[in-house]
């Protein structure tokens, strides 16, 4: 029979005490041999009953602290960074504004679009007087056509009178109008040149900003040459290899900020540029108006050429012709009211279409200002003033620390012990949380080869940073309805389990099936009962049907009895 290795270190020093007791009995004097022999076949043992209950498991994992919200803030837009409201570490709430970028060109762009709404809206004026004009005409031709013989002529001729008035004023008020337009064209042109202006001034910054940066290169070129005669040269031009290398880094570092110098002008160079091309589609969006104004004036003119003819066909044509004209014109003016109806929504169409166009670029002047999505703490700040935003670089970090989650990877067996729910501790240099487990993965981590587990930790404080580490313990395995027993009373057979029960005044073996174990104690599937002697404490010569007497029992608590 071989016992368990840890069992024997266990009980070394109680081998050499019990050696050493035999040795001191077997030296007495006065005994015979016999007596000697047969007290030496007497084993004092302890013993105990097994326990039935519950063995539960703890495993200790290295968890790592991360906030439950987290969110980067990423520019949709590049341009120059204005200004900045907050730092690593400020509490911001959501809807803060975080920083200024320069928003220019976007405002160019709304103003472009203004003027367009702006001509869009004039155009519906004009077709919504063509409308009533067309409503008037219609109007006038039938009460021409139900009025009676007698003073009809006087009623058609002051009708149309009155018709003519109001062509007049049509267009008059399409003059106001076309002033207006050409008020707004004015100081979009001197916009555009104002613009023209900014943009050559960025272009020559551009070719100024180029040959600062080909010239600091040719010099970092030069400076930089492998032939050995040209290094002493220079080392000799600057005095010494130390002022030469000196000058080298001042070149080089010339260089760096010539480039930065460089793509920054070309950067502005390119916003001025489309700040500029703006103002010219502002402008087009103006003559396209005075042209539907001027296209509203050659209809009104028309109209009023017609008016002022039917008048003086009325003034001096019979009843007969009068009654055909009117009658005629009666026609075409419900004619004429279908086609003025249909320029009314044409231009209303145009209207939302230039309403669109400015909530657009309402929307492209709000990128312009970074705000906070959550509330939270600035965990990162990435940006500076004067700094160029670009899309698809975050520009803050914002974590929301009222909820903590700890992650920590177990192996499959592990894993499949637990339950979303679970409660497990986190410690952190001593300091316990509680916690629950929120998510348990079901993919291999590439890196570790082990499972991802999350867990929400309750009353998180200051102290746990994000990123920092802790201890976690969870419940894993356990068996339930199991015979407990100490863990150094089993023996082992190979693999075969085994203990040592007592029946009266010998040793029986007893071989078992065990479970799960930890420090101390061991389950029993099988193999004893609640009712078994079981020993437990350790002796050379315990072996089966070896006779025993029991010095000491104990309940199944472990305490003494």
């Amino acid at each position: 029979m071989r016992g368990r290795y840890s069992r024997l270190r266990r009980k070394g020093i109680s081998l050499l005490t019990t050696a050493a007791l035999m040795c001191v009995m077997m030296s007495g004097c006065g005994q015979t041999e016999e007596t000697e022999e047969t007290m030496s076949e007497v084993i004092p043992v302890q013993v105990q009953q097994p326990v039935a209950g519950k063995l539960t498991i703890k495993n200790e994992f290295v968890g790592t602290i991360s906030p439950e919200e987290s969110v980067y803030v990423i520019p949709m837009v590049s341009a120059e960074v204005l200004s900045t409201n907050v730092s690593v570490g400020d509490v911001v709430a959501a809807g803060d504004v975080l920083c200024e970028l320069d928003s220019e060109a976007a405002k160019l762009q709304l103003a472009s679009a203004q003027a367009q709404y702006d001509s869009a809206e004039a155009g519906v004026n004009s077709a919504q007087v063509g409308y009533e004009m067309a409503q008037a005409q219609y109007e006038s031709a039938v009460a021409q056509s139900d009025a009676q013989m007698g003073g009809q002529k006087n009623l058609q001729m002051y009708q149309l009178q009155i018709q003519n008035e109001t062509v007049q004023r049509s267009i008059d008020d399409l003059y106001e109008q076309k002033a207006d337009l050409e008020e707004q064209k004015e100081d979009a042109q001197e916009q555009k040149d104002d613009l023209k202006d900014s943009r050559n001034a960025a272009n020559e910054r551009v070719q100024a900003a180029q040959a600062a940066y080909i010239a600091a290169r040719a010099q970092v070129t030069a400076m930089e040459t492998t032939d050995p005669d040209a290094v002493n040269a220079l080392i000799t031009k600057y005095g010494d290899e130390t002022k030469y290398k000196q000058a080298l880094e001042n070149a080089k570092s010339a260089c760096t900020a010539a480039q930065a110098d460089f793509e920054q002008a070309v950067t502005a160079a390119a916003q001025t540029s489309s700040a500029y091309e703006q103002a010219k589609s502002g402008i087009t969006q103006i003559e396209d108006g005075e042209e539907q104004l001027d296209s509203a004036l050659a209809d009104a003119y028309k109209q009023l050429e017609q008016a002022e003819a039917i008048m003086n066909i009325t003034e001096e044509q019979v009843y007969e012709d009068t009654q055909k004209v009117i009658d005629a014109n009666k026609k075409t003016a419900a004619l004429g009211i279908d086609s003025a109806a249909a320029g009314v929504n044409s231009a209303q169409v145009g209207v939302e279409g230039a309403q669109v166009a400015i909530d657009s670029a309402e929307y492209q002047l709000d990128m312009y200002t970074l705000k906070a999505p959550i509330d939270g703490i600035i965990e990162a700040a990435n940006l500076d003033e004067h700094d160029l935003a670009s899309p698809g670089t975050p520009a803050y970090v914002i974590s929301n620390k009222n909820a903590m989650t700890v992650t920590f990877y177990v192996s499959e067996g592990i894993r499949n012990t637990l339950t979303v729910g679970q409660k497990i501790s986190v410690d952190r240099n001593g300091k316990p949380y509680d916690a629950a487990v929120t998510e348990i993965g079901s993919m291999v981590d590439q890196n570790t080869g082990l499972f991802a587990v999350k867990a929400s930790v309750s009353g998180a404080d200051d102290s746990l940073l994000t990123g920092c580490s802790v201890k976690v313990t969870a419940d894993t395995y356990s068996q339930d309805d199991a015979l407990l027993i100490p863990y150094d009373a089993v023996y082992y057979d190979d693999s075969q389990s085994y203990v040592y029960v007592a029946v009266g005044d010998t040793v029986e073996r007893r071989d078992i099936e065990t479970g799960i174990f930890d420090e101390e104690t061991i389950t029993v599937l099988s193999g004893l009962t609640t009712d078994d002697q079981l020993i437990t404490s350790w002796s050379a010569n315990l072996r089966e049907g070896a006779l025993i007497s029991i010095q000491q029992a104990q309940d199944p608590a472990g305490s003494e009895g």
